[in-house]
């Protein structure tokens, strides 16, 4: 596993967030309020892999406040901090996680699977923007612990 940023972040209350690919209409406003909400709180992080165009929406919310933010990567992990993490990982804020031995720079569908169940492992809590039965994450949310949808 590699790191880079601040790891004190990981004592943190950890919130586990998960959106698939394809979500509900009905789930994207909760969830922006959700998103809005939790930025402003410094004593969580927020774990994702932020891959999603869900979760990315839901990152450029919490850039923009206190929370600690935990990139978990499926491929290996950043030479040089993305623009969009710099002002937030300058104030240490941002943890980058890659928890898979891998010269990939670029995810695959196993490893995104493997960054998933990371990410659920190491959080206190998990939140998911919307559940289908036949989405890859539904499987994380049956057998996970404190699931909310926000």
């Amino acid at each position: 596993m590699e790191t880079l940023g601040n790891t004190s972040l990981l004592y943190r209350k950890k919130i586990g967030y998960f959106a698939s690919s394809k979500i509900a209409s009905l789930s994207v406003l909760p969830t922006l309020d959700w998103a809005a909400e939790v930025a402003k709180r410094d004593d969580v992080a927020i774990v994702s892999g932020f891959h999603s165009k869900m979760e990315r929406e839901v990152l450029d919310f919490l850039l923009r406040g206190k929370c600690g933010i935990i990139c978990v990567l499926a491929r290996e992990i950043y030479k040089k901090i993305p623009n969009k993490f710099q002002a937030a990982f300058e104030s240490n804020r941002v943890l980058f996680i890659s928890p898979c031995k891998t010269s990939a720079t670029m995810a695959s569908r196993r490893l995104c699977q493997r960054r998933n169940e990371y990410v659920a492992s190491i959080a206190d809590e998990l939140v998911f923007s919307s559940l289908s039965l036949d989405r890859s994450l539904y499987s994380l949310s049956v057998c996970s612990k404190a699931v909310r949808k926000p």
